[in-house]
């Protein structure tokens, strides 16, 4: 029996797994190539959309389904759709409340592999530049039905966010609103989460709850860490996050996710 038979580790992408200029570091690489050769499961977990990490596949060695745009998109190791969880009807109520009282902020909707735009801002027309994003612009009465949806992603300076937030309050009792960096609020439906995709997809592997493992470093990462038996945090994560996180490993520009897996290899020898 290989070492890591049985035993999960899901790992969060930007400021995780990716170093500062988005890379896939060796160290990383070779790391989560040991822990499936000695039969670990690798799951990726991240608010990116499918077409975000095309360019990772070839570097990751899938053997596990995984979640994208923060749990909502689940993937088996083929990349095929699994689960997408949709959101709620009033989502388009949420959009044109947020969009009214702020102006200035973009709004993209994730649907499967497509991304519609809403409203286009600074931040979201550079997210789109950064990860090379094709898009389709919409208007409030083209959004269609919500239930083919995974995430909407709101943008927008990182005061504004902070007021938008507040405004977003009371629908918190049918959403979840996360964020993965102060510039963004991302929205899913209530109860779908990084932790919610990750429970799902240990089930599905048969993984029991004691051989769970997380890595990741924001609050889109928080109740996935809190799921995981243990959950590791780089030191470049949020400070919230830190305080979560069962063990700290190296930030994210030193081989976070290989210390990790370092740190497993002494408990299962």
């Amino acid at each position: 029996m290989k070492k890591f038979e049985g035993v999960l580790l899901a790992c969060d992408m930007d400021g995780t797994l990716l170093d500062s200029d988005r890379r896939i570091s060796p160290r990383n690489e070779q790391a989560l190539r040991h822990f499936t050769e000695q039969g670990g499961l690798f799951s990726l977990a991240t608010g990116r959309a499918p077409k975000a990490i095309l360019a990772y596949l070839p570097q990751l060695p899938f053997n596990a389904p995984y979640s994208l745009l923060n749990g909502s998109l689940v993937m088996d190791e083929q990349h095929k759709v699994l689960r997408c969880a949709g959101m709620p009807a009033d989502t388009k109520e949420l959009i044109s409340v947020a969009l009214s009282t702020f102006s200035q902020i973009g709004c993209e909707i994730f649907v499967d592999d497509r991304i519609l735009i809403r409203q286009m801002g600074e931040v979201t027309a550079e997210h789109l530049r950064i990860l090379k994003l094709d898009y389709e612009l919409v208007a409030q009465d083209e959004l269609g039905d919500t239930a083919g949806w995974c995430k909407i992603n709101l943008t927008g300076d990182p005061a504004v966010m902070r007021q938008l937030r507040e405004l977003l309050q009371p629908y918190a009792d049918r959403f979840c609103i996360s964020s993965s960096m102060p510039s963004f609020c991302e929205i899913t439906a209530l109860g779908v989460h990084k932790g919610t995709a990750l429970r799902s997809i240990a089930a599905r592997c048969g993984v029991a709850e004691q051989n769970i493992y997380a890595v990741g470093d924001s609050y889109n990462d928080e109740m996935m860490l809190r799921t995981a038996h243990i959950g590791f945090a780089p030191q470049n994560a949020e400070t919230d996050i830190v305080k979560v996180a069962d063990v700290v490993v190296c930030d994210n520009n030193r081989g976070a996710v290989a210390d990790a897996v370092e740190w497993l290899d002494k408990q299962y020898t």
